[in-house]
């Protein structure tokens, strides 16, 4: 009956935390747009990025690393969020016998 009850907290905690962090999610990309993407997006727009383009044969650097720019502030942070709290309170629910919340 215990392994039950755990599961229960653990059923609830996670419905309750994806469906929390599904509405802050909207917010999460209004600030990222806003303060983060579009200030670090500026470096992408020089005419720097073109020249090397030339150099290296057509192959645009610049486009890449713009991309590796917007998933590790945009999409790492966002699901880390979403996930670790999970991780951590089904840890202290199932190993540790004693729930945070």
């Amino acid at each position: 009956m215990k392994k039950f009850y755990k599961f229960l907290k653990s059923f609830l905690f996670i419905s309750i935390w994806l469906i929390l962090s599904s509405f802050l999610t909207k917010y999460w990309n209004y600030f990222h747009w806003e303060y983060i993407f579009l200030n670090l997006r500026i470096i992408f727009d020089k005419e720097f990025w073109f020249i090397v383009e030339k150099f290296l044969f057509g192959f645009d650097v610049g486009y890449w690393l713009e991309e590796s720019l917007k998933f590790l502030s945009y999409e790492i942070p966002k699901e880390s969020f979403k996930y670790f709290p999970i991780y951590y309170v089904l840890k202290s629910i199932w190993i540790k016998n004693k729930f945070i919340l």
